[in-house]
């Protein structure tokens, strides 16, 4: 998996492409503790390029959801590909993210 990012105004957009699996979850982790670090608390993934994703990957996203709402961030997921929303409707989680159809979309929330 490659990770990218770039600031967007406010927002640190995060660009994954590829496999989101155990081995892209972390380097996931790594770069999302790097920008909390940095105080970089609002963030969006732009998931246009995961062409997969497992229970890793979610779990990932999860903990990350998580640590960031303690935090006091925001996480929104933009642009996912239809097999991988089709993903988080079988698993629910399209109920706990914020997820849009955009990277621009998302940013444009607020």
């Amino acid at each position: 998996m490659s990770i990218t990012y770039h600031q967007d105004g406010i927002f640190t957009v995060v660009s994954m492409e590829g496999r989101f699996d155990a081995i892209g979850a972390r380097e996931f982790k790594k770069i999302i503790s790097q920008l909390l670090e940095m105080q970089q608390k609002r963030i969006v993934l732009n998931m246009a390029q995961v062409s997969f994703i497992d229970s890793s990957g979610m779990g990932a996203l999860v903990g990350i959801l998580r640590q960031m709402t303690h935090e006091g961030g925001d996480m929104r997921i933009a642009a996912l590909l239809p097999e991988v929303h089709t993903i988080f409707e079988l698993t629910r989680l399209h109920r706990i993210f914020d997820i849009y159809d955009t990277t621009a979309a998302a940013i444009a929330a607020g």
